[in-house]
């Protein structure tokens, strides 16, 4: 039997990030991450890694968030700055269907690194690799109504806001609605 098609392991750039594959290094500040209490607070009900220990997070660095991509489930990438220095965010796509050429992506920002539209560069350059060189059709992406800061993030990446999804979350906070954001190739070529 043969598996889904494999994305390959690159690394992206941007004016002032790399995108690139984690390292048992990032461990430690991915770890802070899953600990910040923003991060907790949005995750889903039962999310494996919210508050999960730093051997949880070595182990995701390591070779978890790898084997999304080496069973062609998605891909993930750490943001750094471009010049060096600690990990700035994560963007990640996931679900990838192979027959509809479609994926969702989910990112996070450090809290040492937010404000300052890391999430949203990051964002707009994973959608734009996977919907030019990927061949992908749609990149979806969902956030709570609530959750301004995500919201913001997805507008300026150059998603589209499709509707809300009623009733359809569940986190630390209760039971929520979900905007549904999308990006298709034809953005690409709206936004310039």
């Amino acid at each position: 039997m043969i598996g889904e098609p494999v994305l390959p392991s690159v690394t992206l750039t941007t004016p002032r990030l790399l995108l690139r594959p984690f390292v048992p290094g990032d461990a430690q500040d991915v770890h802070a991450v899953w600990h910040d209490a923003r991060f907790v607070d949005a995750a889903p009900l039962g999310y494996g890694y919210a508050n999960a220990d730093l051997d949880t997070a070595l182990a995701w660095c390591t070779s978890g968030i790898e084997e999304r991509r080496r069973v062609g489930k998605g891909i993930g990438f750490a943001v750094a700055p471009r010049e060096g220095g600690r990990l700035v965010g994560h963007v990640s796509l996931f679900s990838a269907d192979w027959t509809a050429m479609s994926a969702e992506m989910h990112y996070w920002t450090a809290p040492w690194a937010r404000g300052r539209g890391v999430a949203a560069e990051a964002a707009a350059a994973v959608a734009r690799w996977a919907l030019t060189e990927q061949g992908f059709h749609r990149i979806a992406l969902q956030a709570a109504p609530a959750n301004a800061a995500s919201r913001h993030v997805a507008e300026r990446a150059g998603f589209r806001a499709e509707g809300v999804l009623r009733n359809v979350a569940v986190s630390r906070s209760g039971r929520h609605d979900l905007v549904m954001y999308s990006m298709i190739p034809s953005d690409l070529s709206a936004a310039g």
